[in-house]
């Protein structure tokens, strides 16, 4: 059972109560270990849900709570939850570091190495892939930068990096575009692979120059590419770009140029640059 779907069914469990009942006596009835229980019992209490503690009894939970709590919502809750992000300071783990600095949220940053640390017994839990980056935010885990990038739009709204969903058309369209099309083609022009007629038809991202010429248009005269404001798609594809044109697996073409120029000096970016360079100078 999930720490949401677990949440309401500890509460509806205290209201019974009406003398103090062990943690232990709680853990059993819902089938955790007591550190479950207890960090269940802190995230309700982040979410403004009081649960008073009798020393040597266990918790109460006062006649006065409102069941359910209106601050008991999937989104309070994933935002009170620890935010965990694995990462190497010279892989895909920078755009994610981008979009965490974007959001101001805290978080435990966990440098993995290369080889040994990301095919651990410990990470390959996390990412059977043994690659990089991956979060973990309470119970949840989440892999591929373009996916994290969406989840965490949605799990902190406050930050404004998502569209309304009605108007998120180009933000899903082009976030993905760059994860598909746009990094199997760069992948493959960069390995110096140049599929013919037949094997583009095969290929997702089809021709190379095609991929190219859809970006430069989706950009050209943009300041954001999914619409008036900043956005996870922006974080995502603006780092493909900016690093495609530095290890010279897109073109520096003027749109290429001018989008980036919009982008690469933002604050939350600049910082993650700095992670990048102490890295290079150990």
């Amino acid at each position: 059972m999930s720490q949401t779907n677990r949440l309401p069914r500890l509460l509806k469990m205290l209201r019974h109560y009406d003398d103090p009942v062990s943690g232990a006596d709680l853990a059993e009835a819902l089938g955790i270990p007591l550190s479950a229980l207890y960090k269940d019992i802190a995230v309700l209490r982040a979410v403004g849900v009081e649960i008073i503690s009798e020393p040597g009894q266990g918790y109460v939970l006062p006649p006065s709570v409102q069941l359910p709590p209106p601050a008991l919502s999937e989104p309070a809750v994933a935002q009170s939850a620890e935010l965990i992000f694995y990462t190497h300071p010279l892989s895909r783990g920078g755009i994610v570091h981008w979009m965490l600095e974007e959001l101001g949220v805290p978080y435990r940053l966990v440098a993995l190495e290369y080889g040994a640390t990301m095919h651990s017994p410990d990470y390959l839990a996390i990412n059977p892939m043994g690659k990089v980056p991956a979060i973990r935010h309470g119970e949840r885990v989440i892999t591929e930068a373009a996916a994290i990038c969406a989840y965490l739009a949605d799990a902190f709204p406050e930050a404004g990096l998502a569209p309304p969903l009605s108007e998120r058309g180009n933000y899903y369209r082009w976030l993905f575009f760059a994860a598909g099309p746009l990094e199997a083609a760069a992948s493959l022009y960069s390995l110096g692979v140049q599929p013919n007629a037949e094997q583009r038809m095969r290929l997702g991202s089809g021709d190379y120059t095609a991929v190219i010429d859809s970006l430069a248009a989706a950009v050209d005269g943009r300041r954001y590419i999914a619409g008036d404001a900043f956005s996870a798609a922006d974080v995502y594809v603006g780092s493909h770009i900016g690093w495609g044109m530095q290890f010279e697996t897109l073109p520096r073409r003027p749109e290429f140029e001018q989008y980036w120029a919009g982008l690469q000096d933002r604050p939350a970016r600049q910082h993650c640059e700095m992670f990048v360079q102490q890295a290079l100078a150990r």
